[in-house]
């Protein structure tokens, strides 16, 4: 398995591309630059076969419709998935154009989505929105807007809270062991060094 990572759109947003042996590769936050997507999937001779989201806000989906009309299948929450519809992606906040789409499967809290022969377990981590949520796969985390290096999403967007954040961050802390944690915007970070300096660490 290898990771390649785009920075995307004008609010810089982390796209991650997990790719299989055979090439065949799932895109998670496919951020807003369609363009730079699909020449590093010629770069590197790709075929992306899913998009994940983490959340639906249009700097994390934008470019998700037109991977969709590629081929690519679109996976997001049940519960972020009506905002991919509607005002919920915030596109019309930022004065962005934003093409709405309905996903092609939608997953809840525990699930595992398996695709192109890799196993991505599905955590609940609402606090950015009602239905955020983090990827796991091996050692990795890709955290979308709930953890960041030092800090964490923010919480005033329509369905954000902050108490639901505090708990997302601990129940993230509870994991055994350390993982990689690729986040949706900013540096990556480990889990080991965000238990320790994140700014959640000293909440109890």
């Amino acid at each position: 398995m290898k990771l390649y990572h785009l920075i995307t759109g004008l609010l810089r947003v982390n796209t991650y591309f997990v790719v299989n042996d055979n090439g065949d590769a799932v895109v998670i936050d496919s951020g807003e630059n369609y363009k730079k997507i699909k020449e590093t999937e010629k770069t590197y001779g790709l075929k992306i076969k899913a998009v994940l989201l983490t959340h639906a806000h249009f700097d994390h989906s934008g470019s998700a419709k037109k991977l969709q009309d590629d081929g690519a299948k679109v996976y997001i929450s049940k519960i972020d998935a009506p905002k991919l519809l509607n005002d919920g992606n915030l596109g019309y906040r930022f004065g962005r154009k934003f093409e709405c789409l309905t996903a092609d499967y939608t997953f809840e809290d525990g699930d595992t989505i398996t695709v192109c022969g890799m196993d991505f377990k599905v955590m609940a981590t609402p606090g950015h929105t009602d239905g955020s949520v983090c990827f796991i796969i091996n050692d990795m985390i890709f955290s979308g807007d709930t953890l960041f290096n030092g800090c964490v999403g923010r919480t005033d967007f329509p369905s954000g809270n902050s108490a639901d954040m505090i708990s997302s961050v601990k129940k993230l802390f509870a994991l055994d062991g350390n993982y990689r944690v690729y986040p949706g915007h900013d540096e990556f970070t480990t889990l080991d060094y965000e238990r320790k300096f994140n700014l959640m660490a000293e909440y109890d």
